[in-house]
């Protein structure tokens, strides 16, 4: 019973523990409903001084970007750093491609790399896409298209439209993966669903290299893995 009641008690001082940051986060959203910018940027900065992971990437975005603040690179980056040690996928990738556009700071597609692997390994979509798309180019990173259709999978399978068109190309050319024909159709098909903008025209292409039953089989399988992902 004293074990419970003292596991209860360590759970509840966590918890209270945590509510002045949540709170100050909470008063800087509802400050930047009411355009009140810098009293936002004062409360995200209390609770991101708790470690609070989603008010210290909304200074770097407020900064990056000029909401309702100054635009600040420098300021922008030290945050999304700040949020990025706390574990955030989205300012891990947003810092890659910092340094990969050179917003703030000079283009380094090295050090884009290494952000875009960081927030990949955290299973970030976008992030997985441009790892692959610069594995794939051999831009800050030697050239692997073996590795970078690994990664173009891993963001296809979360309904990523570029990364389904880019690895139905590689299926058709056999880079980095072994030729397949009706692979490469039902992630074209699948790009296409997701709404990329040239998929309608690789897949139709492509159709006319298959049989019209597998054509439907392929159609069906596709149908099935959208329900299946919404």
């Amino acid at each position: 019973m004293k074990t419970f009641r003292s596991i209860f008690y360590t759970i509840l001082v966590l918890i209270i523990s945590a509510l002045p940051a949540h709170a100050n986060y909470s008063n800087g959203v509802i400050a930047m409903l009411y355009g009140q910018s810098e009293y936002a940027v004062s409360e995200f900065k209390k609770a991101a001084a708790e470690g609070h992971v989603e008010a210290t990437y909304s200074l770097g975005y407020m900064y990056e970007n000029a909401v309702g603040i100054v635009k600040n690179y420098d300021e922008a980056l030290m945050w999304y750093k700040k949020a990025a040690a706390l574990g955030d996928v989205k300012s891990q990738y947003i810092i890659g491609n910092m340094y990969n556009r050179g917003r703030g700071v000079k283009i380094d597609y090295s050090e884009a790399v290494k952000w875009y692997r960081r927030a990949s390994e955290g299973g970030y979509a976008w992030a997985q896409y441009f790892l692959g798309l610069k594995l794939e180019r051999g831009e800050g990173v030697q050239k692997n298209d073996r590795e970078a259709a690994v990664w173009y999978e891993r963001a296809a399978d979360q309904e990523h439209a570029r990364a389904q068109y880019n690895l139905a190309k590689m299926y058709i050319d056999g880079r980095g993966v072994t030729h397949n024909i009706e692979t490469a159709y039902q992630w074209a098909l699948l790009a296409d669903a997701y709404a990329h903008s040239e998929a309608r025209q690789l897949h139709e292409k492509i159709a006319m290299q298959i049989s019209q039953e597998n054509v439907k089989m392929i159609a069906e399988d596709v149908r099935i893995w959208i329900r299946k992902h919404r």
